[in-house]
Formats: structure tokens, sequence, C-alpha cells
């Protein structure tokens, strides 16, 4: 029974390996406000572009512990956060057009935008904490995105650097002895769902609070 259970730990540490090689890929799915969730949108016509670069944005991390063992991370950050960010655009304005190039005068008038919002990623920074003596994982993600905000003239209605920081703590279960956290680690992506959330709800509110000014512009 030992060599079986011995052979079992020997094949899981090995697939661990494996799976490090190519990089664990963290699941991050993150929700969308509830309260934006029922709300009435503002009708408006929005252009909406994201780009390229952060939509396709995937993080890689790497960290070594006495408790997990040597683990490189897969952080695909870009999908969940344009997804989120697309679908919180949709509950604010009645329409929104996703634009796959940098808006012009004439995209405006070809679609019939009421505005435009351009959205760029400025900053993605995790740390991947394992505290070996309460055997606990904290993990941190900075994130910030420029967002700029247009009227159909192309006058600023805002221009402003949104940031936060996104937190989670994973706590061993002591009924498997840390042995997932040995195979596949601590869940990193809570931390990272938490700071897409709160960005996109911060933007938001910025979206709401400006729906005066797109009609006086």
């Amino acid at each position: 029974m030992n060599n079986k259970v011995s052979l079992i730990i020997l094949l899981l540490l090995l697939l661990a390996g494996c799976a490090n090689e190519q990089g664990i890929k963290v699941p991050i799915r993150p929700a969308l406000d509830k309260g934006l969730r029922d709300m009435q949108p503002i009708p408006v016509h929005t252009g909406l572009f994201i780009e390229p670069s952060l939509r396709q944005w995937t993080q890689e991390e790497w960290q070594t512990s006495m408790i997990v063992g040597i683990h490189h991370y897969l952080f695909p950050i870009g999908e969940p956060l344009a997804k989120n960010i697309e679908e919180m655009t949709r509950k604010v304005f009645s329409e929104v057009t996703i634009l796959n190039e940098l808006p012009s005068h004439e995209t405006v008038r070809k679609e019939e935008l009421d505005a435009v919002l351009t959205i760029q990623l400025m900053e993605s920074q995790l740390a991947l904490i394992v505290e070996d003596s309460v055997w606990r994982a904290i993990g941190k993600h900075d994130l910030s995105i420029q967002a700029t905000f247009l009227d159909k003239h192309f006058m600023k209605i805002f221009d402003e650097k949104l940031t936060v920081e996104g937190k989670h703590l994973d706590v061993i279960d002591f009924e498997t002895e840390g042995g997932w956290w040995r195979t596949s680690g601590p869940k990193y992506g809570p931390a990272v769902e938490d700071s897409i959330e709160k960005i996109v709800f911060q933007l938001a509110q910025k979206l709401l609070a400006s729906d005066k000014q797109i009609g006086n512009q």
C-alpha cells in the first residue's frame, strides 16, 4: 500500500512539473458589480475602443516557496478585463459599438456615435506572497488603465488614469495537508478578479457622472 501511495505522489509531482514548464494558466472570471446590472442605461450611442495590447495581455509570474515549491503562472488578464469593460458599457449606455481601430471623425459620422471611449493598459503588477509559517498566501494586483471619453466632436469629457489594488487571501486546507498547494499552487486568480471588478466599477462611476456633460458638448 505504501508503495502505491508513493507512486501516486510521484506521478502527481511529475504532472505538476510538466504543468510548470508550460505555465499554470490561472482562471480569471470577474463579475460585474450588482449595482450596474439593473440600471437604466443612458440614451447615448458610444463607440468603445480597447487597445489590442490590452485585449491580448497575458502576464507571466514565477514563485518559489518552501511550501509550494517552484510554480510558473500565466495570468490571462487582458481578455477578461476587456470583456468586463464591454459588458459594463452596455449597461451604462443604450447602444455600444465595439471599434477595432482608433476612432476618427469619419468613424463617428459613419456609426452615428454620440461619444467615444478609449481604454489603454497602463500598469499591471502582481505580488504573490506565501507566508510559510502560517500556511497562507496573499495575492496583490496593482492595475491601472487610461480612460479617455470624448464627445462626437472629439472634445474631452474626461481623460484620466484609474488605479486600483486587488487583494485575496488563500489559506491552506489542512485536510489535504497542503497537497493541492504543491501541485496547483495557491489561488491567485481572485486577486486579479478583485482589481478588474474595482477598476471597471470606478470607470462606470466616471461615465455615469458625465451624463450631463455629453448632452452639453
